[in-house]
């Protein structure tokens, strides 16, 4: 059992996607990020539920746990990294959730009236 202490990360991005497009788009997300980002994630491990998705993956030595809850309108995005990496948290949510409001905000179906 380990005795690591983690540190939670908690954030929410509003959407009208709806629920199914919008998990179809953060599956994409999480697959492309490991490709486009092959030095910094690593051992990505990711499973699809339902409307929840959960993804493990190593990040400059660090494991990381994040789940992504997937709503009509919002997804609620919680996660876990060690206490030894604190001092990258607030940088590790903030990049995190702009990918996920990116994603869900890049739509082709969105055009300016």
């Amino acid at each position: 059992m380990s005795s690591s202490i983690m540190i939670e990360i908690d954030s929410n991005v509003q959407h009208s996607l709806g629920q199914e497009v919008a998990v179809e788009r953060l599956h994409n997300l999480a697959v492309n990020l490991a490709q486009r980002f092959p030095q910094q994630v690593h051992q990505l491990k990711m499973h699809f539920k339902n409307h929840r998705i959960d993804v493990d993956f190593a990040a400059y030595g660090y494991v990381v746990h994040w789940t992504a809850e997937v709503f009509d309108d919002q997804v609620s995005l919680h996660g876990t990294v060690p206490d030894s990496a604190k001092v990258f948290a607030g940088k590790m949510k903030q990049t995190i959730t702009g990918h996920v409001a990116q994603e869900l905000f890049s739509s082709p179906l969105r055009r300016a009236a």
